[in-house]
């Protein structure tokens, strides 16, 4: 009796799409309805970070942000909201290690 000490593999079928969409060189419909939503979250955003400039400095010393990091947010070409939350974090950090 002879052992084989290899396992038996299984024989599996490779799938290939053979889709003949052309969604990168024309984007579909979908695609620009995604960019359009994500461009107004995006004006949404700036208009609520715009807002925090009419709260007075206390507030938003609370918020441990300044008047000149929201300006840098609202300046920021990306996602202003997450520039103004790693500004925040960074003056928080800054804030620790001087203690």
């Amino acid at each position: 009796m002879t052992v084989n000490a290899t396992p038996k593999r299984r024989k599996t079928m490779a799938y290939t799409d053979h889709s003949t969409r052309t969604s990168i060189l024309v984007p579909g419909p979908q695609d620009l309805f995604r960019t359009l939503k994500k461009w107004i979250r995006r004006q949404q955003k700036r208009r609520e970070i715009a807002g925090l400039l009419k709260l007075d400095d206390w507030a938003l010393m609370d918020m441990g942000i300044t008047r000149g990091d929201v300006r840098e947010a609202l300046a920021f070409r990306g996602d202003a909201s997450l520039h103004l939350r790693a500004l925040a974090a960074r003056r928080r950090f800054w804030a620790r290690q001087s203690k």
